[in-house]
């Protein structure tokens, strides 16, 4: 079974569909179309946006299609958009010294390093760790409260050490309709 994650950022015609050597897909931004092909033949056709993200389940049969669900709370999408999985997430700041003082104990050894992000309103700790590319996360918190200008702000400070790899695209988009940031806030503050 393979998982593979398709986001909509420009024309394409017959692109592999991740490494499956038997699914492909075509999107038209212009007419707003994403097709899909197994085998040659084509087996889904939906409309769709340029910035928008799909998960295809290529698992030997016809494979299977659905938009990538995002977090519904804001304070978990932002987590979610700096790769923090849902153990790592804090919903409170208690929650958050137990999570760091039990990934501190799972995480010591040698030259263990942490890296922080931090401000009023988020907390992202990060630690050197060989197996994991050279960096883990270890925990995230974000206020429930959180406004326009932290999110930005946690953003450029985030990106200084780690950055955001889903494409561009697709973070404008949810960062739009989810914290009511415009495209030219992204492009001034952030830098990809």
């Amino acid at each position: 079974m393979a998982l593979h994650k398709l986001f909509l950022e420009k024309k394409a015609t017959k692109k592999n569909v991740g490494n499956s050597m038997s699914t492909t897909y075509s999107f038209d931004p212009k007419k707003g179309v994403l097709t899909l092909f197994w085998k040659s033949r084509k087996f889904y056709e939906r409309k769709a946006k340029l910035g928008e993200g799909f998960v295809v389940n290529c698992d030997g049969g016809k494979p299977k299609v659905h938009r990538i669900k995002l977090p519904q709370q804001k304070e978990d999408l932002l987590m979610w958009l700096f790769d923090f999985s849902k153990e790592c997430r804090a919903h409170s700041k208690k929650e958050f010294e137990l999570l760091l003082e039990r990934e501190r104990n799972r995480n010591s050894w040698k030259y263990y390093k942490e890296f922080w992000v931090q401000g009023n309103k988020f907390q992202f700790v990060l630690c050197n760790r060989s197996d994991c590319n050279g960096v883990y996360h270890m925990v995230a918190y974000v206020a429930p409260d959180i406004k326009k200008d932290d999110v930005l702000g946690a953003m450029k400070m985030y990106g200084e050490i780690r950055g955001i790899y889903y494409p561009i695209n697709f973070v404008k988009k949810i960062l739009k309709s989810r914290f009511g940031i415009s495209e030219e806030e992204v492009l001034e503050k952030y830098f990809f």
